[in-house]
């Protein structure tokens, strides 16, 4: 049985097209490249919270340090809020599938 293959043309039809396969292909590439090197960048992003962190707490005056907290817990209420209904949903699948 003769083999059928689609007809190609060497360019493509327009230039989204290409940079759609480009785009594809970059992401598939930065894919592979974090499931490869998860261990590392995980140690780096660690070291690099902790030279933040170190950073805050050297400069940040005691008031400085409150506004903060305060905007973190405001934020994280508004979260709750949000997705009050998934994180339940959460909640009840842990305690179920333990």
């Amino acid at each position: 049985m003769a083999r059928v293959t689609p007809n190609h043309s060497n360019h493509a039809s327009s230039e989204e097209e290409e940079s759609d396969g480009r785009d594809t292909r970059r992401k598939k590439a930065w894919q592979r490249y974090y499931e490869l090197n998860k261990d590392v960048l995980r140690v780096k992003a660690r070291e690099r919270a902790a030279r933040a962190k170190q950073r805050r707490l050297e400069s940040e005056t005691p008031e400085e340090a409150e506004e903060r907290r305060l905007r973190h817990r405001e934020i994280a209420a508004r979260y709750r809020e949000a997705n009050r209904t998934k994180i339940r949903i959460r909640a009840w699948e842990r305690r179920w599938y333990r």
